[in-house]
C-alpha cells in the first residue's frame, strides 16, 4: 500500500416534532499522506456549512450571504486535534493492514450552462464531476477544439455521502453560433479520458436556439461504493 487516506463522517439528525421539520447535520474528517487530502468539513442537510483551510489556519462559512451574520463556533483548533488523531489512525491501519488494495472510484462528469442559453448573451458552462476516489482530478477545457483552460476555475473538493469527491470546473464564454465546447476528465480509475461536449445548434424553424450536449469518447462508469462512518481507503499518490 503506497498511500492511505482516511475519512470520518459523524452524522446527527434532528428531528423538530413542532415544526414537523427534519435536518441532518453533519460534521467530515479526512486526513491522507499528502496535505491536500486533509479536510474539516461541517455539512448541514446535504449543503456545505462551513470548512477549515489549514493553510491559512481559519475557520471558512459557505452559506450564503442572505442568511446574515451567523455565530459558530471556532472550528479550527477542533480540526486540528482531530487531524493529529487521524494520523495517529492512520499509522496503526498501516501496521495491521499493510497490504491493504487500492481502492479506485471513478468519475461520472456532466457539463451543463448556469442560465439559459441565449446567443451572444454571456453565460457560464459547468462541469460536474463526481462519485471519484481518491482525488483530484483533470479537468481541461476546450473551445473548437483550441484549449482554455486556463480561463476556467476549479472549486473545492467535495465529499459525497458514500465517502466519494465531487467537484466543479466553471467557464465564463459567450454562446456563438457553431462554437462547441468541451470538458475533459482525467482520473486514475479511467482507461481513457471522460470527455462532455456542449454546443448550440440553430433550428431554422423555431424562435431560438437547441442546446446540444453530447457525450465524449470516455464514458466510465458510476462507482458505487458501500456508505459508512468510518470509511478507510487505500490509494496510491496521485501523480501531477
Amino acid at each position: 500500500m503506497e498511500g492511505l487516506s482516511i475519512i470520518t463522517l459523524i452524522i446527527a439528525c434532528v428531528l423538530n416534532i413542532e415544526a414537523q421539520s427534519y435536518h441532518e447535520y453533519g460534521q467530515i474528517e479526512a486526513c491522507g499522506d499528502r496535505r491536500d487530502q486533509d479536510d474539516f468539513l461541517i455539512i448541514y442537510n446535504n449543503e456545505l456549512a462551513a470548512y477549515v483551510d489549514y493553510r491559512e489556519k481559519k475557520d471558512v462559512l459557505t452559506i450564503p450571504d442572505f442568511i446574515g451574520p451567523v455565530q459558530h463556533y471556532l472550528m479550527y483548533w477542533e480540526a486540528v486535534k482531530a487531524l493529529s488523531a487521524c494520523r495517529e489512525a492512520g499509522e496503526k491501519f498501516k501496521e495491521v493492514y499493510p497490504n491493504l488494495p487500492e481502492h479506485l472510484e471513478p468519475p461520472w462528469t456532466s457539463i451543463f450552462v448556469k442560465d439559459d442559453a441565449e446567443l451572444n448573451i454571456k453565460n457560464t458552462l459547468i462541469c460536474h464531476v463526481t462519485g471519484f476516489f481518491p482525488p483530484p482530478v483533470t479537468i481541461s477545457w476546450t473551445k473548437n477544439n483550441l484549449n482554455v483552460t486556463d480561463s476556467a476555475t476549479l472549486s473545492r473538493y467535495n465529499p459525497n455521502k458514500d465517502g466519494s469527491m465531487n467537484v466543479f470546473s466553471r467557464l465564463s464564454f459567450t454562446p456563438l453560433e457553431g462554437d462547441v465546447y468541451s470538458c475533459t476528465v482525467e482520473h486514475k480509475a479511467l482507461q481513457q479520458p471522460q470527455t462532455r461536449i456542449w454546443e448550440i445548434e440553430i433550428n431554422e424553424s423555431s424562435n431560438g436556439p437547441l442546446v446540444f450536449c453530447g457525450v465524449g469518447l470516455g464514458f466510465g462508469l458510476l462507482g458505487l461504493a458501500a456508505g459508512g462512518f468510518f470509511i478507510v481507503k487505500g490509494s496510491k499518490s496521485p501523480e501531477f
